[in-house]
């Protein structure tokens, strides 16, 4: 059997003979492939939606535990960026942009990439849908191995996703497992082991170097001059003399072991088919103790009960373990410790304090997470069963019925114990060891009735129809419990009986809720000569999370292709073998608020009746405001598209364009104190955007040798603005309106900008001496080596003043300004693939060029100990990132002089970094075994392979200029407020670049063997 991309399958006899003259001729096979598009199926040629498609070949060539993760740079319009590094981290989806405005709501506290609570909101709220073989799936797709995935199919436009209603408003995700084939039983093993390591360290002062940043803070201090609040340590003046220059992340840092080993039993017959297949995957961290482990059983089955039924069934079961001692943020402490102190103590035990007469001198070795590991427990323990039967019926010719039945159901349990004398606990006493636990349990059942039809009348007009009615309930219930008091480390949380004190909870710690879904959908499709296709989809959703009586939403849509290629006019054009246009229109919603939340809600408080403690009573205050009116988020969305094809294929991709619409955003919005209630949920606000999205591949070189070299290259351009020029700006997303205001700065809104932007004073360099500036300003009072801003606005003025946008001579809030965006202006994504006889090569790019990101651990607010940030930057008491700093030595622009009295002003500024970058994905080489080497061990075919997971960045100016490894994002929030004001330059929901575990490269040797 011979076969090539474009070209049909073709069976030759051997016969014996060693060399053979095969002839691929071309077809259109390609446009005969079916795409599976919701509730079923399209041949290709008859799609009017925006659907892109990937197999398990692509998504294999990096290996991760996530298939998700695998996404990256494959598809067009689909942003996958990472959110933490940690063993079995997660990734943010987004598909065509964001549309959802979220509140700013809590704190910026997420150090460690815990999530802030606008953070996790925002994350969700245009998050897709992602279905697995038929049935909707809620949450982490670390339950699934990426080894039983067979295909992808990414439904991006409205027309497509509209068949999915409310849930289908953020795109869709159809993920295709395995199943089996008729034929002979294959038994199929593909195992890979490798080791993982750290891209690279952050870049932090040597002891020599730390020293000398003590000595320039005290040169630098405003308060005292060349007074130096937290001077060298005797031991740390003692290491500096004997050269000692500890660099706490070689002795943390590790590499960690990847394996993974996925057995797989595929067979079947005529009338029953079916795929088995058990899997393990292991990922050590490159901090000590981390990991992710995850078992899997996987089965399919589909069986044909008589002519005219069919069953099957569909179970994936998984456990999982995650542990994350010392969490996510270790690398930011490792900065943090003086590199002037000896890690261990002369008799070779663990130095305890190696920050012993600093100021922070209770900090407890990092080394600790290793020598006592067993009085340190972060665990997470998933187990998951996710199920789906499905039932048909052919009821008359063309006619059937079929049902789908899905129930998925998880249970969490998150461990934690702090012991005393550890990195994660500073006390020394037994009495101050704490624990945790928490316990989680959902789940989901989905019931599903669809008729459908099909029918070809006369060999040229091919009807569908599908008919839908559905039902879907999910419910939730936590319990969180915590200790204080554990007398034995070996202990950890198994027996809080024994503890000195424990406590339930916190007010929302403990919740249940649980939420329905009732659907009606009615789809049909039409195709004439293979020429013209049309779509059109109805769908209404009830939700019971809305108000009664708004609680059903129906959504049309329509989508239209012609097949210009099967016109006669282009029957002499046979360089051209794909050209057909599409055109789709349709309206999508979001029910994305939390249960209950049209309800309000009531919070604790205490009445006074008497003095004191003993006169308050318990009681209930109104805390969130019910909203009877609340109704449902939508977006409208056109769509057009262009597929072609020429010289045989060899070129082939698509074109799209679209704009969309949101309006009445689900928002929560704050009230104040007066109305005698914290929030509410209202329907305010629009946006809008649009995007393009190019997709081409081509096959350069097909020799008949055996080279092939075939090429796949993606571009999109996604965001919400339009603009005239629709080439230029297009990663702009576009606040079209606010709830009486223009601008919202607490929330980061601005009508007519991008849904999160950057506002906050501009950074134009460091004052120098003799600048004639500098004696000019009024306010505040700097000095040569501070941070020198864009003062562009009249104190107090406004858009439409006179004096609005002249300078003063004064930094105030009023010169703060939108000072970039976190949309890319493109991103793009390149994968190669190579084969010659035996040897196959590939590897994958992707690129995003155009936006910022917020580093912050190279700001802090002013007298340096807050939430976020970095503490005590540039101060002389920690150590901390190597920058570039400002003396009369050194009068760089980089960075300001070090002050040991305060945080130089306005370090905010230093923290939006720019993020553009291209980095090498994957890099795989495999090599096939000769058949008759094979044989006579009775193995059908065997690959071995070497495989390089992240291997490099090939370009970032975040690297070049020594800000970290990587410039995706590790975590949530963290910047700080802008000097003068209660607002950071911007919100928690945003991902950030943060001191968390840093990115990490995997090289793996792999096999897969079949039988």
């Amino acid at each position: 059997m011979v076969s090539s991309v474009g070209y049909p399958t073709k069976e030759i006899l051997v016969n014996g003979l060693a060399t053979h003259n095969i002839a691929l001729t071309t077809s259109s096979a390609d446009m005969e492939q079916v795409v599976v598009v919701g509730y079923g199926t399209q041949r290709k040629r008859d799609v009017t939606g925006a659907v892109s498609k990937i197999t398990s070949e692509t998504l294999l060539q990096t290996a991760s535990h996530n298939v998700i993760d695998q996404l990256k740079g494959h598809v067009a319009g689909v942003n996958v960026t990472s959110t933490s590094a940690v063993p079995g981290g997660g990734s943010q989806i987004r598909i065509r942009g964001n549309r959802t405005m979220i509140a700013n709501t809590s704190p910026n506290n997420v150090q460690g990439g815990t999530f802030s609570q606008e953070a996790a909101a925002a994350d969700q709220a245009d998050a897709p849908l992602i279905v697995v073989d038929g049935i909707p799936y809620s949450g982490n797709l670390n339950d699934i191995s990426p080894n039983d995935v067979a295909s992808m199919e990414i439904l991006k436009d409205a027309s497509a996703t509209a068949i999915y209603g409310s849930r289908g408003a953020g795109g869709v995700i159809l993920i295709t497992t395995k199943r089996g084939i008729s034929g002979k039983v294959s038994f199929n093993y593909d195992a890979y082991y490798g080791v993982t390591s750290v891209m690279e360290k952050l870049r932090v002062f040597t002891g020599a170097e730390y020293a000398q940043l003590k000595l320039d803070a005290a040169e630098g201090n405003s308060g005292t001059a060349g007074a130096q609040p937290w001077p060298l340590s005797s031991a740390e003046q003692a290491a500096l003399t004997a050269g000692i220059s500890t660099d706490w992340q070689d002795l943390i840092y590790q590499k960690g072991k990847i394996t993974n080993h996925n057995l797989s039993i595929i067979g079947g017959n005529e009338k029953s088919r079916y795929a088995m297949s058990l899997g393990y995957f292991n990922q050590g961290g490159i901090i000590p103790n981390q990991n992710f482990e995850r078992f899997s059983i996987r089965s399919t089955m589909d069986h044909q009960l008589s002519k005219r039924i069919r069953i099957g069934l569909t179970s994936i079961n998984s456990l999982f373990y995650q542990n994350t001692p010392g969490g996510g943020g270790v690398p930011n402490n490792l900065m943090r410790l003086t590199p002037l102190a000896s890690p261990y103590n002369a008799d070779g035990s663990v130095n305890l304090f190696p920050m012993v007469g600093q100021t922070d001198g209770q900090l407890i070795s990092p080394l600790t997470l290793e020598t006592k590991s067993q009085a340190i427990l972060a665990r997470t323990r998933r187990l998951r069963t996710f199920n789906s039967f499905y039932g048909e019926v052919d009821i008359i010719n063309g006619l059937k019925y079929r049902a789908n039945i899905g129930l998925d159901f998880y249970q969490d349990k998150i461990d934690g114990y702090s012991g005393p004398g550890t990195y994660v606990n500073s006390s020394l006493n037994q009495s101050q060891s704490t624990g945790n636990t928490r316990n989680t349990e959902y789940y989901q059942y989905t019931i599903e009735n669809l008729l459908l039809y099909e029918k070809t009348i006369a060999e040229k007009h091919r009807l569908g129809l599908t008919g839908l009615y559905s039902v879907q309930k999910s419910a939730s219930q936590s319990s969180f419990t915590s200790a204080v008091g554990i007398p034995f480390d070996y202990m950890q949380n198994a027996d809080f009986y024994q503890a000195a004190s424990i406590n339930a909870g916190a007010p929302g710690s403990n919740y249940f809720w649980e939420r329905g879904l009732i659907s009606y959908m009615g789809r049909a499709t039409y195709s004439f000569e293979n020429r013209f296709s049309l779509t059109a989809t109805v769908r209404s959703d009830g939700a019971s999370v809305l108000s009664p009586g708004n609680q059903y939403f129906t959504y049309p849509a329509f989508a239209a292709a012609w097949n210009i290629v099967n016109e006669k006019f282009m029957s002499d054009l046979t360089v051209i073998n794909n050209l057909k246009l599409r055109a789709g229109w349709g309206i999508t919603a979001s029910q994305g608020i939390n249960p209950y939340a049209t309800l309000g809600a009531l919070g604790t408080s205490a009445y006074n009746f008497g003095q004191g403690v003993a006169g308050q009573q318990g009681g209930y205050t109104v805390n969130t405001l019910p909203n009877n009116s609340l109704k449902w988020q939508n977006t409208a969305q056109f769509n057009f598209g262009l597929d072609f094809g020429v010289l045989s294929n060899r070129i082939s991709g698509s074109i799209e364009v679209y704009k969309q619409q949101t309006e009445d955003i689900l928002l929560p919005v704050s009230l104040p104190p007066s109305n005698g209630a914290n929030s509410t949920v209202l329907n305010l606000g629009k946006t809008q955007g649009h995007g393009v999205e190019i997709t081409l591949n081509t096959v350069n070189i097909k020799s008949a040798n055996g080279l092939n070299w075939n090429t796949d290259f993606n571009y999109f351009l996604n965001g919400l603005n339009w603009n005239t020029d629709f080439n230029y700006f297009f990663n702009r997303e576009e606040i079209v309106e606010l709830p009486g205001q223009k601008d919202d700065i607490g929330n980061g809104w601005f009508v007519g900008h991008p849904i999160t932007v950057i506002y906050d004073y501009q950074k134009v360099g460091i004052w120098q001496t003799g600048d004639p500036g500098l004696s000019a300003q009024v306010s505040p009072i700097q000095k040569a080596g501070d941070i020198k801003l864009l003062d562009w606005n009249t104190t107090g003025a406004k858009p439409g003043d006179a004096k609005y946008g002249l300078p003063d001579n004064r930094i105030t809030p009023d010169d703060r300004k939108i000072i970039g965006n976190f949309q890319p202006r493109f991103e793009a994504g390149m994968n190669n693939r190579f084969a010659y006889k035996r040897f196959d090569f590939a590897f994958d790019m992707y690129a995003r060029v155009g936006m910022k990101v917020v580093v912050p651990y190279v700001a802090s607010e002013s007298g340096g100990a807050n939430f976020t940030g970095y503490n005590w930057f540039l101060l002389g008491r920690n150590n901390q990132l190597k920058v570039d700093y400002w003396t009369p030595r050194n009068p760089t622009n980089k960075f300001p002089q070090p002050d040991a009295s305060t945080v130089p002003q306005y370090t905010s500024t230093l923290s939006y970094v720019d993020g553009d970058f291209v980095k090498m994905r994957s890099i795989n080489l495999g090599y096939s075994i000769s058949g008759d080497v094979l044989k006579k061990a009775g193995i059908g075919s065997l690959r071995v392979y070497v495989s390089a997971v992240n291997p490099f960045v090939i370009w970032s100016p975040f690297v070049q200029e020594g800000y970290g490894p990587d410039p995706e994002g590790n975590g949530f929030g963290g910047g700080i407020r802008a000097q003068g004001t209660e607002q950071s330059g911007t919100v928690g929901r945003q991902i950030t670049v943060n001191a968390n575990n840093p990115s990490t490269r995997q090289f793996l040797f792999g096999l897969n063997l079949k039988f």
